[in-house]
């Protein structure tokens, strides 16, 4: 990568590690969180008359993320939504901005929450004593294992190694839980130190990404 590309700031300079991958010619899976990763602002409490467009702040912004998009799937990559909310919320949204779902679109499927009782509970009793997860009560935790396990699944629907899972998350819990569990390619969307959240900084973070695979 171009030094003339590189952000200034730090936030942006963690993809050297990505340049040899971008020269195997794999097929790479892309993983996204949908609230404050994708979008600018929380879907929570939002009208289902509304266009959701303010949800990413402005039209010009969700065309340049469809872009992308269209980039990432045009070139033999597939692309996942991995969230805590609810399926059926996110197929909503994505339908009314022109997004769509399944085989061969935009989006191939959407890994979330089933019933509003997931959104606070991720597993079922059972699932918690095979995991060994009784004694953890902090739903966030639960979630970044969640999130995990979607990503396990993504990886063997796929046939993929972990290396060819890049994962992007607005909350630290659930990158550090995937880095931990084989999933470094695993990115933090906002910091601090760049001052940039949610869509404005996933939108820099692509747009390096692709320019280092060359899509």
């Amino acid at each position: 990568m171009n030094d003339s590309f590189r952000m200034f700031n730090k936030s942006f300079n963690d993809l050297h590690f990505l340049e040899s991958m971008s020269e195997d010619n794999n097929k790479n899976v892309f993983v996204f969180d949908f609230d404050l990763t994708m979008t600018c602002k929380s879907s929570d409490g939002y009208s289902k008359n509304t266009d959701y467009v303010e949800l990413f702040d402005n039209k010009e912004k969700l065309d340049k993320l469809k872009g992308f998009f269209e980039r990432i799937v045009k070139s033999g990559n597939v692309i996942y939504i991995n969230t805590r909310a609810l399926i059926s919320d996110i197929i909503h949204i994505l339908t009314k901005i022109g997004i769509e779902i399944g085989e061969n679109k935009l989006i191939k499927e959407i890994k979330g929450s089933e019933s509003v009782q997931v959104i606070s509970c991720p597993f079922t009793l059972d699932e918690l004593e095979k995991y060994n997860l009784m004694n953890i009560s902090n739903s966030k935790i639960l979630w970044g294992i969640k999130k995990v396990t979607f990503l396990n699944t993504i990886m063997e629907q796929e046939k993929m190694k972990p290396i060819n899972i890049l994962f992007f998350d607005d909350s630290v819990i659930n990158i550090n839980t995937a880095k931990l569990n084989g999933f470094s390619n695993s990115f933090l969307i906002g910091s601090n130190d760049s001052g940039l959240y949610g869509l404005d900084y996933l939108l820099i973070k692509l747009e390096q990404i692709l320019f280092l695979f060359n899509i």
